[in-house]
């Protein structure tokens, strides 16, 4: 006998009902001796339908579900399992489901388990026992063992049920979530994750366009599995593989095995819903909430503590498919596998020593590291090995060497200066990499000769040196009491306490220790704002030129100027660069707020950086402010040309009248004394409030910068025009 001469087929579920229902009852001896009754179902709505109409003829079901405990319910139902449980039945039952275990068994297993099972007798006390056993989807294996079972012809009946609607069935099989690969899945889609899960899915549930499973035993045996009549089994070994294959939503990146990670967060992340209106472009801007992404975006949110590297992975691929522009950072990005916080950072600013021969790249570079915010700061040793490149270039070629500075770290800033100082670069071609300082030594023109002494100080100070530019113009100005006292108590210049008598202001910013050297400054970045200049003015302060004696009542006080000065010996050109910035911050911090208000800037002094320069006069007496002045016992003092006598208050002072300190020489930046640079100071009145419209005028000097004004050349302190 063949095996499809051994299979008896019925063309629907009500015939084999009523074979049944006749085979129970039966007297026939072979009939009765074997227990198992095989039916072989083209579908799993066909095996449903004969499952429920078993109940009704009082046919007992066993669920294999029932033989997982709670606490392990993804484990494999071994064979030997499988058959001893089946032999243990005493009454008629259909095992629910199945072929479902016994597909995954590998051949030898599926061929020993049928040879003990088909032959399983009945006890003599319950001939009538059936165990009926549907296999669904099984025929071709099933077959193949009929075709080899050396017992067909006295074994029992054997049936079909064959409608001729076969729905095939797609299993997308996904890694366990407990495996090292396993990912999770969107929750609309319902997953089979134990075997617990699978077995009951085929008891109750119909085909579904879509199955997932994860079970990790089915992920191990599925292999054996083929062939099969209904089951077309996919494994999904990647998040990737999810999203392209199940999800049908297509990602322009590139898969790399070392990615996966990230793939499994978006998987996770993706509103499946949306299906193949997903789109790259639209998440990554909803999940950082960015209407429209910038390059300087891109590397800030790198950077940023929050960001994650998944997040940077996204941020990565974004600049790759929708920016682009900048083939720097292209190759840079294209190459990137390490997504720490710092690396983009780093490799930006030290990749392009690998081959400095592109002035473009060398240009974009740049660009990128002035997109950083400035509170992003490089490790200590990679600085060092940026300056040490640079230095060495320098050696052959200066302006290569230039052209790798960006003005970004304050290393740069300083080779800046003294090349400045040395000649090799113009203040226009400095102004490409570090524009606050060229905003520092512009030149205001006003008209006072106040504006060329201060532009010659500036000069003094980038170059480091006393020169005679200064000698000179102090030879004039302050050659002695009353050369000094003549500049001093002319109507030339305001004590600022009687300029803010007269200012109906909300807020009165008092920054200790600016002078005017900074105004050209001050101008630049007040210019940047949503603040309006309304009243500039050079004023004067109280002598002598310390904050014990120039106090403000009612006023903001910032004193990381004067503290800065204070606490750190001066160091060229560092402390230039130092100072510049905390100017800038502290202006920065001012015109932040949004509030509107009209705001006055008032100084206590102004400081000097040459008193350490020259030689101080050694006075055997006690000083302050590294000799700047010294307090007296009595007004009995003889004049010299070394200082003013100078009485304010109770007390009177000697008060250095040059740069010339009159006990120890400075080794940081004093005040105190009478230079101009310590005794002038900015005024300024500000204002973002809509209703005010002031535009500010300021007389130009032809004077030169270097040009030496006498005493007959004084002039009247520049006022500032209001225009309505």
């Amino acid at each position: 006998m063949t095996a499809e001469e051994k299979v008896r087929v019925f063309k629907s579920v009500e015939a084999l009902i009523a074979e049944i229902k006749s085979d129970r009852f039966s007297n026939d001896i072979l009939k009765n001796r074997y227990a198992v009754r095989f039916i072989m179902l083209d579908n799993f709505s066909v095996f449903q339908k004969l499952s429920l109409q078993l109940t009704t003829e009082n046919v007992n079901t066993f669920g294999l579900e029932t033989l997982l405990s709670y606490d392990n319910r993804d484990r494999w139902i071994t064979h030997d399992e499988l058959k001893n449980c089946i032999k243990q039945i005493n009454s008629s039952t259909i095992i629910s489901p199945f072929s479902e275990i016994v597909r995954f068994y590998n051949e030898e297993k599926f061929t020993a388990f049928f040879n003990e099972i088909a032959l399983l007798e009945n006890p003599q006390d319950k001939l009538n026992r059936r165990i009926y056993i549907p296999l669904v989807g099984l025929k071709s294996r099933f077959i193949k063992f009929l075709s080899s079972f050396g017992r067909i012809e006295e074994s029992a009946p054997i049936w079909a049920v064959r409608t001729g609607v076969s729905q095939p069935v797609t299993i997308y099989l996904t890694p366990s979530t407990d495996s090292a690969n396993g990912y999770s899945f969107p929750k609309l889609y319902r997953g089979l994750e134990t075997m617990y899960d699978w077995l009951l899915f085929w008891k109750t549930k119909a085909p579904t366009e879509k199955i997932i499973c994860s079970s990790l035993p089915i992920n191990v045996n599925y292999k054996y599995s083929q062939p099969d009549n209904i089951f077309d089994i996919k494994p999904i070994k990647t998040a990737f593989e999810f999203i392209t294959q199940f999800l049908k939503i297509q990602v322009d990146i590139e898969y790399k095995t070392s990615d996966e990670y990230f793939w499994i967060q978006l998987l996770s992340l993706i509103d499946s819903k949306k299906g193949n209106d997903f789109s790259f472009k639209a998440f990554v801007k909803e999940h950082f909430n960015i209407h429209k992404f910038t390059i300087e975006d891109i590397l800030n949110k790198w950077i940023f503590h929050d960001t994650t590297d998944f997040d940077r992975w996204l941020l990565k691929h974004y600049y790759l498919q929708f920016i682009s522009n900048n083939d720097y950072l292209n190759r840079l990005l294209r190459n990137c596998v390490d997504y720490s916080a710092l690396r983009l950072f780093r490799e930006i600013a030290l990749s392009i020593f690998v081959d400095i021969g592109s002035q473009n790249q060398i240009t974009e570079r740049n660009t990128l590291l002035n997109l950083y915010a400035q509170h992003y700061k490089l490790p200590e040793s990679d600085l060092s090995e940026i300056k040490e490149q640079v230095l060495d270039i320098a050696k052959t070629d200066t302006n290569k060497a230039i052209s790798l500075c960006s003005g970004r770290f304050d290393f740069e800033k300083e080779l800046l200066i003294c090349w400045y100082q040395e000649g090799k670069l113009s203040l226009s071609e400095l102004k490409k990499s570090y524009p606050d300082f060229v905003a520092y030594f512009n030149d205001l023109r006003l008209d006072s000769w106040a504006n060329t002494y201060i532009q010659i100080y500036k000069k003094a100070k980038i170059e480091n040196k006393y020169t005679d530019d200064i000698r000179i113009i102090l030879a004039d100005k302050n050659a002695n009491e009353n050369s000094f006292y003549e500049w001093y108590n002319s109507n030339e210049f305001e004590l600022t306490h009687e300029l803010l008598v007269n200012e109906k202001v909300n807020k009165v910013y008092w920054i200790d220790g600016l002078g005017i050297e900074y105004l050209s400054l001050i101008k630049e970045i007040i210019s940047k704002s949503n603040f309006q200049i309304e009243k500039l003015k050079i004023a004067k302060t109280g002598i002598p030129s310390s904050t014990d004696h120039n106090k403000f009542e009612d006023a903001i006080k910032i004193e990381d100027l004067d503290n800065y000065i204070h606490n750190n010996l001066y160091q060229y050109p560092q402390t230039i660069c130092k100072e510049i910035e905390i100017v800038k911050d502290i202006f920065s911090k001012i015109l932040a707020q949004s509030a509107e208000s009209t705001i006055a800037i008032v100084s206590d002094h102004g400081l000097t950086a040459l008193s350490r320069l020259v030689d101080s006069k050694k006075y055997a007496v006690k000083a302050s402010h590294e000799g700047r002045y010294i307090k007296l016992d009595s007004e009995e003092t003889i004049e010299d040309t070394d200082y003013i006598r100078h009485k304010n208050g109770p007390n009177n002072f000697k008060v250095a009248l040059t740069h010339a300190s009159l006990n120890t020489r400075p080794v940081r930046e004093v005040h105190g004394g009478c230079t101009p640079e310590e005794i002038l100071v900015p005024f300024l009145v500000i204002s973002n409030k809509k209703s005010v419209r002031m535009t500010e005028t300021i007389a130009e000097t032809k004077q030169q910068t270097d040009s030496v004004i006498s005493g007959a050349h004084i002039k009247k302190g520049f006022e500032e025009e209001e225009l309505f």
